[in-house]
């Protein structure tokens, strides 16, 4: 049943991948509730592969392409309330532009704003993302449980990595470019051994930057295998959809994991923001450790 949702609504977040796969379930719910509304995300080249593989997102708006892109929409929702897409937003003339109303830049670019917190809020990120959809009739926020099922994948390619047979397979994702605390190589090498033991096969995966770093700290063996900057994003989504388990700090690949319905174990700190009730991934396969 329809809340109030237009015909075109969209939705933008144009930082990084985890930040975009937390706010896929708001796409989830309108497209629950309102199935005929078309549900636009403007967003970047780097989380195209992202909006491509959600099934409830009908078209994907690259902002790094705004000079060409053409936007038609009844309303814009700014899930990250970026100044620049902000004005691009209002130069095309959309009529209804939500944003939260504790930024400067809302007040100048947005004409709905909403009062709310996130920073002493006990809620999780996907979940404080639905006080923007107030304007729609939207009063109560989804539970956690409601929300693994506006969460979902689907993987655009074909998996291009064979996976070792007769072994589980578990991904390292060991990197995070400093976005989120983690462990030590030492402590992965650790687990890699555990593992080894228990009859599973480790992936690598990483940016060919991250590789650099990890070759020079922790050692590849017959039981490990270096995918790291050899998988374009569409790429790894099809690999750790076909995996059994991925460990990783609070990363896009943690969130795609959980989003793909395997488990996911994220390694989190205790302190806030950076705590697993703000950031665990959204799925339900998923496990989360406090370190």
């Amino acid at each position: 049943m329809s809340i109030g949702f237009p015909n075109r609504i969209a939705i933008a977040r144009t930082d990084s991948i985890g930040d975009v796969l937390v706010t896929l379930p708001l796409c989830g719910f309108i497209k629950k509730h309102a199935p005929n509304t078309q549900v636009i995300f403007i967003g970047r080249s780097y989380t195209k592969a992202i909006a491509e593989a959600c099934p409830f997102i009908d078209e994907f708006v690259n902002f790094d392409f705004k000079d060409d892109e053409q936007l038609e929409a009844d309303a814009v929702v700014f899930a990250f309330p970026d100044p620049q897409v902000m004005q691009w937003v209002k130069s095309k003339g959309i009529p209804n532009r939500i944003a939260t109303a504790r930024r400067k830049h809302s007040w100048i670019y947005a004409n709905k704003r909403i009062w709310f917190t996130r920073k002493k809020s006990d809620l999780h990120e996907s979940q404080l993302n639905f006080h923007l959809l107030k304007l729609f009739g939207v009063l109560n926020i989804p539970s956690l449980e409601e929300i693994t099922n506006l969460q979902k994948l689907e993987p655009q390619v074909q998996n291009p990595i064979p996976l070792v047979p007769n072994k589980r397979s578990v991904i390292f994702h060991m990197l995070s470019k400093g976005s989120a605390k983690n462990w030590s190589f030492e402590e992965f090498s650790l687990l890699s051994q555990v593992l080894e033991q228990n009859n599973c096969h480790v992936y690598l995966t990483g940016t060919e930057q991250e590789g650099s770093v990890i070759q020079s700290s922790f050692t590849p063996n017959q039981n490990i295998t270096d995918l790291t900057g050899k998988l374009s994003l569409a790429e790894l989504i099809a690999f750790i959809a076909a995996c059994d388990c991925i460990v990783a700090a609070s990363t896009g690949p943690l969130h795609i994991a959980a989003a793909c319905g395997i488990h996911a174990i994220g390694l989190y700190p205790n302190t806030r923001p950076m705590h697993p009730g703000r950031w665990a991934p959204i799925g339900k396969l998923y496990l989360n450790t406090s370190n």
